[in-house]
């Protein structure tokens, strides 16, 4: 595993996103609506929040370019993650500002929905990072795509999004059913 080049900020960025991991888990198997799943929202809204802000801040150390008697530039490192934690704050933003107004019907599904997919996001880093950084996911990998050069060419690589996928867009039929249903029992 390959962790020797991680910061403090990277760091403190891992552990954030490992207990929006968590919370986002439970709040996907347990109980909606109670006192505890608001509890469980706050520290994934205020966990995935922190981790996404952070990232925006987090480049590859060959991304900076140092010029002498210059501060350092950041050359092509906000790229295409930096976008996607862009739009995961915007997710998380909506999901909390639809979770306080759920009387009305486009709230009631908006919550659910941008929560999910925003913990979409939080899985494919998940698997990024493991891709990139744990040595039997990159061999299995390799083994199966013997002629990739990088992460992107790794056939393994998009049989787990495939899998994930199909697993978010179950998640995400089930929220939209279970918000039809209680909306339907309120009337």
């Amino acid at each position: 595993m390959r962790l020797n080049d991680i910061s403090l900020l990277g760091w403190i960025h891992t552990l954030l996103y490992m207990l929006a991991l968590i919370a986002g888990t439970l709040q996907i198997v347990r109980t909606k609506g109670t006192p505890s799943h608001v509890l469980r929202g706050r520290i994934y809204f205020l966990a995935m929040m922190a981790a996404n802000v952070m990232a925006l801040f987090l480049f590859h150390a060959e991304d900076v370019i140092f010029r002498f008697g210059q501060p350092p530039v950041i050359g092509h490192g906000f790229g295409f993650i930096h976008w996607l934690a862009v739009m995961a704050v915007v997710l998380v933003l909506l999901g909390r500002l639809a979770a306080s107004r759920q009387r009305q019907a486009l709230f009631a599904y908006a919550h659910p929905i941008c929560m999910i997919l925003s913990y979409w996001l939080l899985l494919g880093g998940l698997v990024n990072e493991a891709f990139d950084r744990v040595d039997w996911v990159r061999r299995a990998a390799l083994a199966i795509s013997p002629r990739a050069h990088d992460i992107a060419g790794y056939k393994l690589l998009y049989i787990v999004y495939a899998v994930m996928d199909a697993v978010i867009l179950g998640l995400l039929t089930v929220a939209v059913i279970q918000v039809r249903r209680f909306r339907r029992q309120m009337k």
